[in-house]
């Protein structure tokens, strides 16, 4: 049967869309994307700046670093304080300082981290694809077995609609369910779906799924064809496939890992010492990282590691930031760090990348009560009329599109480098090098061998994986 136009332009599209018209040999094989919303606070973590402690009555445009800056293994590289163990690896790895944003998000976390995890704002016209389908879509599986694109850390809760919105974003998008993230919301627990109910066998359970399909095949031609009905089917068949699979061995951490392992992972302070023990998330955090680099030595292709991000919750910080944010460092720097020395001493580092990302900065509040500034932000405060009356309002309240950091170590960025270079003084925005996120997006995709103009087409034009196709590799920040 003869193809109608948009058929022929469609088909077109999508068959030149793996390559763009242009061939890259990929560096990395797989990728861990670390992904800690709520804005973390630059200034006290990969781009700290001067000392300035507490003093009554000072001037928010005094603060600069609530921490003091502490050497790293890489030459010339400073972190801030509570970092140690990844000061240890920072000879692997690459800081990206000046990622910057022409939309201010203001006081909305969603829309920035739908645009961080997207590459596209918020409304897009259509429903964007995630980076890791995006990245599942384009490569597909490295392991038969094993979904190509796995997220780890967040609850599957569709109670209000925030969290659908979230789940949007971390979701498919257009491309569909065959492309959705397999879910794995405590790693420490492992699936009970990839397990069969009390009492069924796996051979009584084969008997059900082909005669499943047995009867499926008796629908009507144009059912049966429908892409949603054989995406159902693939997905049940994936599911099975699943339950023999490496994915569920790889939940197997306390039967395989030695003690000593599992206790180089856990997080460096308990949920009693919070100053909100209410909300802690540092083993299931610490644990999904472990799982994620069995996950790589299993085979999987794109796995996202989620510190999950609750409002007012995490590195969301509106008040006591400086304490707050010993704290998070606490739950983080142990787990990340012991993730690159294992995978750096198993030899996978060199093929798998990972990533550390956040959806945007911070900076002092423009107002005592943080989170309430008539603007919704404080991109161009300097402070000098903010008065920091107590403790509470020591620390990096405001939030900053203006500028935030992203990190990568291994897959074929280079070792032991900074790239870019922000203000001493407030506003702290990038003086040299700003990068903007469709660019860093185009660095991380040519590290996979993806061009940055790979497309795939939805309501008859094409979608590309940077907006328009545009995004440009920081070629200085690969190997």
């Amino acid at each position: 049967m003869p193809l109608s136009r948009r058929e022929f332009i469609a088909t077109g599209v999508a068959a030149a869309s793996l390559y763009g018209g242009e061939k890259i040999t990929p560096k990395a094989d797989s990728i861990i994307y670390i992904w800690l919303p709520g804005g973390m606070a630059q200034t006290d973590l990969w781009d700290p700046k001067k000392f300035t402690p507490y003093v009554a009555g000072m001037k928010g445009s005094q603060i600069l670093g609530t921490c003091e800056k502490i050497p790293t293994s890489a030459d010339g590289i400073f972190l801030g304080a509570g970092l140690d163990n990844m000061a240890r690896v920072m000879n692997r790895g690459a800081i990206l300082r000046t990622l910057s944003s022409e939309t201010k998000f203001g006081a909305v976390h969603l829309k920035a981290q739908y645009y961080a995890n997207t590459g596209y704002l918020f409304p897009s016209g259509v429903k964007a694809p995630s980076i890791g389908s995006i990245v599942g879509r384009t490569l597909g599986r490295r392991n038969p077995q094993i979904p190509a694109y796995i997220y780890i850390g967040r609850d599957v809760d569709t109670s209000d609609e925030e969290k659908l919105f979230i789940s949007e974003y971390i979701g498919p998008g257009f491309y569909g369910v065959n492309h959705a993230p397999f879910m794995i919301p405590e790693p420490a627990k492992g699936l009970a779906t990839l397990n069969a109910v009390a009492g069924m066998k796996m051979d009584r359970l084969d008997r059900r799924q082909q005669y499943l399909e047995a009867i499926t095949g008796l629908s009507q031609k144009a059912l049966l064809e429908s892409n949603k009905a054989s995406d159902y089917i693939k997905v049940m068949e994936d599911a099975r496939a699943m339950m023999d699979s490496p994915v569920k061995r790889a939940f197997d951490c306390r039967a395989d890992e030695k003690p000593e392992v599992i206790a180089a992972y856990e997080p460096e302070i308990a949920e009693t010492a919070l100053l909100d023990p209410a909300y802690f998330h540092g083993n299931r955090f610490s644990h999904g990282l472990l799982l994620a680099r069995r996950l790589v030595e299993a085979g999987a292709r794109f796995i996202q590691v989620e510190y999950q991000y609750g409002p007012f919750k995490g590195f969301d910080m509106h008040e006591s930031g400086q304490r707050r944010m010993v704290e998070m460092k606490k739950q983080i720097d142990r787990p990340i760090a012991r993730l690159i020395q294992d995978l750096d001493e198993r030899g996978l580092l060199d093929r798998t990348l990972v990533v550390i990302a956040t959806e945007f900065g911070r900076t002092i509040a423009s107002a005592p009560a943080a989170g309430q500034e008539p603007d919704g932000f404080a991109e161009r405060n300097t402070g000098e009329k903010l008065v920091i009356e107590n403790e509470k309002m020591y620390g990096f309240h405001g939030h900053f599109s203006s500028c935030s950091c992203m990190l990568f170590f291994g897959g074929g960025f280079k070792k032991g480098f900074v790239y870019g270079r922000t203000a001493d003084q407030h506003p702290l925005e990038p003086v040299e090098k700003p990068v903007a996120l469709i660019d860093a997006y185009a660095t991380i995709f040519k590290a996979l061998g993806i061009p940055a103009n790979t497309n795939y087409v939805t309501e008859g034009r094409p979608f590309y994986v940077t907006n328009n196709g545009k995004g440009k590799a920081v070629d200085e920040l690969l190997a």
